[in-house]
């Protein structure tokens, strides 16, 4: 059987995610950290149920409290879980994304003939399962981590700086509430939530921010993937409060 790692770790902020020992995946969580038994038991689930047994460093340690207090429906709405999740993409895609109506994953565009690089594949090692899946990230807090997978694109290499120029493209906005409770969304614990396949636009695309949007903050040279999250995220708000 195939592994991955859990490696816990008390000084970390957030999660990191990439190769662990081997070569395998690996997931680095603090266990202080409040969303610490949710990601755990995400992880463990979704990565036994893809045939792949999880490692702990230090071994010692037993997820089974963290499994007994996890609830394993996806349609169920936690306590943080975010109103909203971001998908960037290049103009290039934005255009095809539009024209198709809905987001698709890196398998589906390959089987249809799409020429599309999985810019985090090889780097942070991720399981081949993963191209299945159209990934998403919170707006706030790591929500400029999109902005560093389009930087990778424009770069055709990887590139993990937030604070590296780059060109803003397309910042896609999506209703993450409605795709959980409409049964849609996959935890696996490195990300917010997943989708497998492909997600249409209509019902759950809210806004897309671009560069025309924002204006680059004064003193600034270039945008950054942190700087742009953060200019795009104060346009989403301030114009979802103006709507409602």
């Amino acid at each position: 059987m195939k592994k991955s790692l859990i490696k816990l770790d008390e000084n970390i902020q957030g999660f990191t995610m990439g190769k662990g020992p081997l070569g395998c995946f690996c997931l680095a969580l603090n266990p202080e950290a409040d969303d610490f038994a949710y990601r755990a038991a995400d992880f463990i689930r979704y990565e036994n149920a893809h045939g792949r047994k999880v490692r702990f460093k230090p071994r010692k340690f037993d997820p089974s409290e963290a499994l007994r207090s996890v609830p394993e429906s996806g349609s169920v709405l936690r306590p943080g879980d975010p109103q909203f999740v971001i998908h960037s993409t290049t103009l290039e895609a934005y255009e095809k994304i539009t024209q198709d109506g809905q987001l698709k994953s890196t398998s589906q565009l390959r089987k249809e003939g799409t020429a599309q690089n999985a810019i985090g594949f090889l780097p942070l090692g991720e399981p081949p399962d993963y191209l299945d899946y159209v990934m998403f990230a919170p707006a706030n807090g790591w929500g400029s981590g999109s902005e560093i997978v389009v930087n990778s694109h424009l770069r055709g290499t990887p590139c993990f700086d937030p604070n590296a120029p780059y060109e803003p493209q397309a910042r896609m906005y999506f209703d993450a509430r409605k795709v959980i409770e409409d049964g849609l969304a996959v935890r696996d614990g490195a990300h917010v939530l997943k989708v497998y396949g492909a997600l249409p636009l209509e019902g759950y695309l809210l806004r897309t921010v671009f560069a025309s949007d924002v204006t680059l903050p004064t003193g600034a040279e270039d945008w950054t993937p942190t700087l742009f999250t953060e200019a795009a995220n104060t346009f989403f708000f301030k114009n979802l409060e103006q709507k409602h």
